[in-house]
């Protein structure tokens, strides 16, 4: 969608020019539209200024809503790549085919080779110039140059293509055909924008028409038709009464009573057949999508009081208890407690005492002295080895 809102563009010329005053346009997308125009109108300003190849004095343009005043000059070139343009004088390259004029287009975005050689021939093909991909404009008539240039405005898939004075160098043939492609394109979608002054064509075309005078818009049919319809509404005059009829209320309808007979004969729902419906060309076909279920019901939220749940304290267990057991003792076992009972009263002897013979330590200690302790360690020793078999005996006597 273009919009222009109240905008004016003067020329920084020693007679500052205004070209455009104060203009309001909109362009709904997929519309065909004409402008036009005297010479000097504001015409090629208007496209201009649409382009981005000028900027406003005054106003905002918004285009598909982006505001045109405010993009980047470095990314100028890839919003321009949304209109396709058609001149009056064709601005064919005339050393290069109708292939090369079409696939120069793509090459200037760096489109691949691959996707060049589907592209043009379809475009050439869509213009009607199959099979004149190798011819040159000098061996093109006039309306086949403007279908090449046609062509190349279409290549790149436009959302808006722009015709200046697309008819002015053609004859009324090539004039018809021309226009006749144009309202083909629009069809499929493509925005049109026609700036003519071929009075001639604008009646036969029957589409909107944007009048520019001195700057300013001096007539838009679309603008005449919306006002045309509005005036077409009668008010409703203020002494009628808008009352809407009372519903007529329904009546119980008795069921005539069918004589036995008749009941008898008459055919059960099964076997009535339905009739046959008539054919009326599409139909759009109706889905089976079963029997409605019905909304499952929502779960009643209900109030929980936790104290309420409190599972009950549960009585203290007393500690397991386990008996002790006595295990008979083991003859090793005997045997290291004999041991360790001995040694608990034994202490090492001391350096002097280790010197002196045994017979003098035991001339010079009674045993009387011995304390009670040692005395019967020594006599447990003395019983434990009498219980020692005969045979740990026979072999310390060996």
């Amino acid at each position: 969608m273009i919009q222009f809102r109240q905008v004016s563009k003067q020329y920084k010329d020693s007679a500052k020019t205004m070209a455009l005053d104060g203009v309001d346009l909109s362009i709904q997308d997929g519309e065909f539209v004409f402008i036009v125009g005297d010479s000097g109108a504001g015409k090629s300003t208007l496209l201009k200024l649409m382009m981005g190849l000028e900027r406003p004095t005054g106003g905002n343009i918004l285009v598909d809503g982006l505001n045109v005043s405010q993009i980047k000059r470095s990314k100028l070139p890839e919003y321009r790549r949304r209109f396709g343009c058609i001149f009056q004088d064709f601005q064919l390259l005339k050393d290069f085919t109708a292939y090369e004029n079409v696939a120069f287009a793509q090459r200037v975005i760096g489109t691949k080779n691959k996707n060049i050689r589907k592209r043009v021939p379809k475009a050439l093909a869509d213009v009607g110039l199959e099979g004149k991909e190798k011819s040159y404009p000098s061996q093109l008539s006039g309306g086949e140059q403007q279908r090449v240039a046609i062509a190349r405005a279409l290549v790149n898939g436009p959302l808006y293509l722009i015709a200046d004075e697309p008819t002015g160098n053609l004859d009324q043939t090539n004039t018809d055909e021309v226009m006749a492609l144009l309202e083909a394109l629009n069809r499929t979608g493509t925005t049109v924008i026609v700036i003519t002054h071929d009075t001639a064509v604008v009646e036969r075309m029957q589409k909107r028409v944007v009048e520019l005078k001195d700057g300013r818009i001096v007539s838009d049919t679309a603008w005449h038709a919306a006002q045309k319809a509005t005036e077409s509404i009668q008010p409703v005059p203020d002494n009628i009464e808008l009352t809407a009829p009372a519903p007529a209320l329904p009546t119980e309808q008795k069921e005539e009573a069918v004589p036995q007979e008749a009941a008898e004969e008459l055919p059960t729902e099964s076997e009535v057949l339905p009739e046959e419906e008539e054919d009326e060309g599409y139909v759009q076909e109706r889905l089976d999508l079963g029997e409605e279920e019905e909304p499952e019901e929502e779960p009643e939220q209900v109030e929980m009081d936790i104290a309420a749940i409190t599972p009950p304290q549960l009585p203290e267990i007393p500690p397991l208890v386990v008996p002790k057991v006595d295990l008979p003792e083991s003859d090793s076992a005997r045997k290291s407690r004999v041991v360790s009972e001995v040694l608990k009263g034994w202490t090492a002897p001391t350096e002097e005492a280790a010197e002196e013979p045994a017979e003098e330590a035991a001339e010079e200690e009674p045993a009387e002295d011995l304390p009670a302790e040692a005395a019967l360690t020594e006599n447990a020793a003395a019983d434990e080895a009498e219980k020692l078999p005969a045979e740990e005996g026979d072999g310390k006597d060996a």
